[in-house]
């Protein structure tokens, strides 16, 4: 638990049990992190009572606001909270009921500690594997609650080709200070393709921001702000590292190229293992465009065992994980069934 927490739990404490005596406490809220914590959110909340969605973080308030959708700023004291975060410390009250979602599809970096799972009344994973190795290491408040986030995009659909047009590639990245990221490996050299594909690139929000401002400033380069989803469903192939959006890329049966890389501190063997399975790796530049012309030519070449590790990464691809997990919740918080 981050020390915010044990620093404000007296304080936040005392003044939700004043209100609480006051009028007792009956609204749930929504605690949105990043804008995407709100696209994993949205699928859920089509099948419960109208939930509010509040933040700390000064972006997404204004990022949420000029979307035209209600947000209120913290803190508030209510009688629950649903976040797509392990982020209990945001309301550092016991009797405030925690319900928490991954963000991610999957754990494709060693997770957090047990003990930051223990404030949570119920913590949903996105597949019975992923329940398993958290309750290998501790976590006793798990479900298997799916992946929200895919549900607009299943059944995947095909791409529609257009004559002439050039292929469709997204890179993706991880962080660079994790050590498992491909970025050093093809930021320098995106300019050399951009006469042969159409590029658009999305990195994790954590990555340095040198490097986002010259991915911002490359000429011949779509650099996304925002969630990829929409990128990979229209994508041809996608060039990956070790980030969780594998999975993602994976539910879509989207053909990968992806870079081989040293193990780092918070690598996952097992993760590393399923990478190498579901693409073409390759360890240089140099070894790029043979791999990219690959999976065009035969982009179903490791489609079954892409299908294998949906089975690991997800519950079911049937579009239905926000129904389910809406079912989770009301279990808990009987009052938001429609």
């Amino acid at each position: 638990m981050v020390f915010s927490y044990y620093l404000l739990k007296p304080i936040y404490s005392a003044a939700w049990q004043l209100l609480n005596l006051l009028r007792k406490r009956r609204e749930t809220v929504f605690y949105c992190h990043t804008p995407v914590d709100l696209e994993i959110w949205q699928p859920v909340q089509k099948y419960l009572k109208p939930i509010p969605i509040v933040t700390d973080k000064a972006d997404t308030f204004k990022y949420l606001k000029s979307s035209g959708i209600l947000v209120r700023r913290l803190p508030v004291f209510p009688k629950a909270v649903i976040m797509c975060r392990v982020s209990a410390h945001k309301f550092p009250c016991s009797r405030v009921i925690k319900i928490g979602m991954m963000h991610g599809a999957y754990h494709f970096k060693r997770r957090t500690s047990a003990k930051n799972y223990l404030p949570f009344s119920l913590y949903m994973f996105s597949s019975q594997k992923d329940l398993d190795n958290a309750v290998e290491i501790g976590v006793r408040c798990g479900a298997v609650g799916g992946y929200p986030k895919l549900d607009p995009y299943l059944p995947p659909k095909p791409v529609t080709k257009v004559a002439e047009a050039k292929p469709k590639l997204l890179f993706t990245a991880t962080y660079d200070s994790s050590g498992m990221s491909g970025i050093e490996l093809w930021i320098d050299h995106l300019q050399e393709l951009v006469d042969r594909y159409d590029i658009a690139v999305s990195v994790h929000p954590w990555t340095n921001p040198d490097y986002i401002k010259r991915l911002r400033e490359l000429k011949g380069i779509r650099y996304i702000e925002e969630s990829p989803l929409q990128y990979i469903a229209e994508a041809d192939a996608c060039i990956v590292d070790t980030s969780s959006i594998i999975a993602e890329i994976c539910a879509l049966d989207k053909p990968m190229v992806s870079w081989r890389l040293p193990v780092a501190r918070r690598s996952v063997p097992e993760v590393y293992d399923i990478i190498s399975d579901i693409s073409i790796q390759i360890e240089r530049f140099g070894e790029l465009e043979g791999a990219i012309k690959r999976v065009l030519e035969h982009p179903g070449e490791h489609s079954i065992q892409r299908q294998k590790a949906n089975a690991i990464f997800f519950d079911a691809l049937d579009g239905k994980a926000g129904e389910r997990a809406a079912g989770q919740i009301t279990k808990l918080l009987p009052e938001l069934k429609l």
